[in-house]
């Protein structure tokens, strides 16, 4: 039987190795068809996003410059929505407020900072020894939303609500003076209240 008895009237590009002829076959349509798909929809992406007025506040809003003399802890409280150390601070009577901010804690947060704030890969949130800021409910606050970049602290600004972030802080100032059993040991500045 010839080798080439199977296949006639198909396009032969010439090209010939080990006895292997390479046919000239084209793409499926379907594949193709994806192929420009594709490629359209890299176009309007790249434009959206670096051609949009949506990306022009965000590069305006990344180039502004914070003074040299504004600590870590105080660059992120300006991000903070409009709320009050002493609004915040009502929350600690709120027993709703802190069913809520123990819940999102124990989702979120407990995996570094262990299930009663005693510490695990992050601090320990039951002492009055801070690593950033001074401890208040407004500055707790405002790490839980923006985190802290070089020590592995999320930003959890947009994956959870800034109600809840509030929450949150309240229910970890509540924790302060708390006695868990094996609390790591105190890390940053003492501060007296």
């Amino acid at each position: 039987m010839n080798k080439d008895t199977h296949v006639k009237d198909v396009p032969v590009t010439g090209d010939e190795y080990d006895g292997i002829t390479e046919y000239d076959n084209p793409c499926p349509p379907w594949l193709m068809y994806i192929f420009y798909t594709t490629i359209l929809f890299a176009v309007f992406y790249l434009g959206y996003h670096f051609g949009s007025v949506r990306s022009g506040k965000l590069h305006v809003a990344a180039t502004v410059v914070p003074p040299a003399n504004m600590t870590q802890a105080e660059e992120v409280l300006l991000e903070l929505p409009e709320i009050t150390e002493a609004q915040l601070t009502t929350l600690l009577a709120d027993k709703d407020a802190l069913a809520k901010g123990k819940e999102v804690y124990a989702s979120k947060c407990s995996s570094c900072h262990g299930e009663e704030g005693e510490g695990l890969i992050g601090p320990n949130l039951v002492d009055n020894y801070w690593l950033h800021g001074r401890g208040g409910i407004r500055e707790i606050a405002s790490i839980i939303s923006e985190g802290i970049p070089d020590t592995g602290m999320a930003a959890w600004r947009g994956r959870i609500t800034d109600e809840n972030i509030q929450r949150t802080a309240a229910y970890i100032k509540s924790l302060s003076g708390s006695m868990p059993e094996n609390p790591r040991d105190p890390e940053g500045e003492l501060v007296e209240e």
